[in-house]
């Protein structure tokens, strides 16, 4: 079972990881604002329909679910949102701490929420 979750946060670290490496600044990249934030909008728009998938999924499995965390993406995805809004604008690019990018971006896959987790590990 994919998620469509899944693959934007795959897509949104690639494009950090791909993004241009300032060579002056050590520990920073300039990366597409607006490219980052599409994908940010996509998982907004796509983590609903694949927690909802996902519970379905796992009705069929007839498996049990009660989500024992108290885990939030949205807040995670609210912290990167604010982290590139703190980064420095240089024309269509902006500079970011690539160390700090990174620690939201584990966090993000820490914070996928239960349901998919769990319908992952059981659709293998």
């Amino acid at each position: 079972m994919k998620f469509q979750t899944r693959e934007t946060i795959k897509r949104l670290e690639e494009n950090i990881q791909n993004s241009y490496s300032l060579p002056i600044f050590k520990g920073y990249k300039a990366i597409n604002k607006s490219g980052v934030e599409k994908l940010i909008d996509e998982l907004y728009a796509n983590l609903p329909d694949d927690v909802r998938r996902a519970r379905e999924y796992l009705k069929e499995r007839q498996y049990d679910f009660n989500s024992e965390s108290n885990k939030n993406i949205f807040d995670v995805l609210k912290m990167f949102e604010c982290t590139l809004d703190e980064g420095f604008p240089f024309a269509q690019l902006i500079i970011i701490n690539i160390r700090e990018i990174e620690e939201l971006l584990r966090q993000i896959q820490n914070n996928l929420p239960d349901e998919i987790l769990k319908a992952e590990i059981l659709d293998k």
